[in-house]
C-alpha cells in the first residue's frame, strides 16, 4: 500500500498546464461549505474614509486605509455578485491556506482552456483542503486504509505531515484557477498521483483497487466460515484482484492514451491510421492477458 512514498520523486514543479493533484497556496483556498442558515446577501465595498466610522458602530477597530466588504441578508441581493453566507474552516492568520486540485485533467483542460479552441473559461473545479496532523496520526494514515484522507510525502514547500481531506472538497470558480495558476507550489509525481486517483476513486464512488481490494479480502473470509481467510481462499480472492488490476489499468491508461490520442487527430491534425495501431495492439494483448486471469479466477472461486 502507499506505493507512491516509495518510487521516484513524489513531487515535481509544476507544469505549464494545470493538472490533476496539483498543490495551490493562495488566501482565497479556503475550506468553505454550506450550511441550513446560508442566506443570500446583498452590500459592497464601503468606501476606506467610512470603514473606521462603521468599524466605531459595531465596536470593531478598522485600521487601514482600504475599502472594506460590507454584506448582509437585509440588504438586496445583487445578482451579478452572487455572494452568500457560508462557513469555512479558519487557519491561523499567518498561514496561507493550501488545496489540492481534484478535478481530473481532461476536465481542468476543458474548464481552462488547456489545449482548447474556440472555448471560453468557464465552470467550477474540486479541491480538497490541506491540513497538519500529528507525527503519529500522519504515520498511521500512511499503514492504513482511510478512504478520506490522504497523507502527503515531506517537503519543505509543504508543512510538517500534511494531509489532504477529501472529507472536506470545495470548489473554486474556474476562471479564478486560471488566474491564480502561479499560486501552485507543487505538482504530483506520477506515482503520487496514481496513488492520489486510487484513494480518490475509493472515497468519492467506492471503486478502483483499494474498495475491491479490502472486498476480495471479505469475500476471503466469508468463504472461510468468518475470521481469518484460509490460504485456498486467500488465493481466490487475490486472483479476483489482480484481474481486476488489469481491468483498472485498461480503462485508466490503455483508454486514457486513446483519448488523448482521438484528441490529437480532432484538434492537432494528428494521423489516426499512425495513432491507432500502436493502441489498438496493447488493448488487444491486455484484453487477452485479462481474459486469462478472470478464467484462472474463476478456476479458483469455484474451487473455494
Amino acid at each position: 500500500m502507499y506505493e507512491g512514498f516509495g518510487e521516484g520523486e513524489p513531487y515535481a514543479p509544476p507544469q505549464h498546464d494545470v493538472l490533476f493533484g496539483d498543490i495551490f497556496k493562495a488566501s482565497f483556498m479556503l475550506d468553505v461549505f454550506v450550511r441550513e442558515d446560508t442566506k443570500p446577501l446583498g452590500g459592497g465595498d464601503l468606501p476606506a474614509n467610512l470603514a473606521s466610522k462603521f468599524g466605531k458602530w459595531i465596536s470593531q477597530r478598522v485600521d487601514g486605509d482600504e475599502a472594506i466588504g460590507v454584506y448582509s441578508p437585509a440588504l438586496t441581493p445583487n445578482r451579478e455578485t452572487r455572494f452568500a453566507l457560508a462557513h469555512t474552516t479558519f487557519r491561523a492568520a499567518s498561514d496561507s491556506p493550501c488545496a489540492i486540485l481534484l478535478s481530473d485533467s481532461c476536465l481542468v483542460a476543458t474548464s481552462l482552456v488547456q489545449g482548447r479552441q474556440r472555448r471560453s473559461v468557464g465552470g467550477r473545479l474540486l479541491f480538497a483542503p490541506l491540513s497538519t496532523v500529528s507525527a503519529e496520526k500522519w504515520l498511521s494514515l500512511t499503514q492504513q486504509q482511510d478512504f478520506g484522507r490522504f497523507p502527503l510525502p515531506a517537503d519543505r514547500r509543504l508543512p510538517e505531515h500534511t494531509v489532504a481531506e477529501m472529507g472536506g472538497c470545495f470548489m473554486v470558480d474556474a476562471r479564478d484557477v486560471k488566474n491564480h495558476a502561479d499560486s501552485r507550489v507543487l505538482s504530483l509525481g506520477e506515482a503520487l498521483a496514481e496513488e492520489l486517483e486510487v484513494r480518490w476513486d475509493a472515497y468519492a464512488t467506492r471503486r478502483g483497487p483499494l474498495a475491491y481490494g479490502r472486498n476480495t479480502l471479505k469475500l476471503a473470509s466469508l468463504l472461510s466460515g468468518g475470521g481469518q481467510p484460509a490460504a485456498q481462499q486467500q488465493a481466490a480472492a487475490d486472483a479476483i484482484a489482480d484481474t481486476l488490476d488489469l481491468a483498472f489499468f485498461i480503462e485508466g491508461s490503455d483508454l486514457e492514451a486513446v483519448s488523448a490520442a482521438e484528441e490529437q487527430a480532432r484538434i492537432f491534425g494528428g494521423k489516426p491510421e499512425v495513432l491507432a495501431p500502436p493502441l489498438t495492439a496493447a488493448i488487444v494483448t491486455h484484453l487477452r492477458d485479462l481474459a486469462a486471469l478472470a478464467a484462472a479466477a474463476a478456476d479458483r472461486l469455484e474451487a473455494s
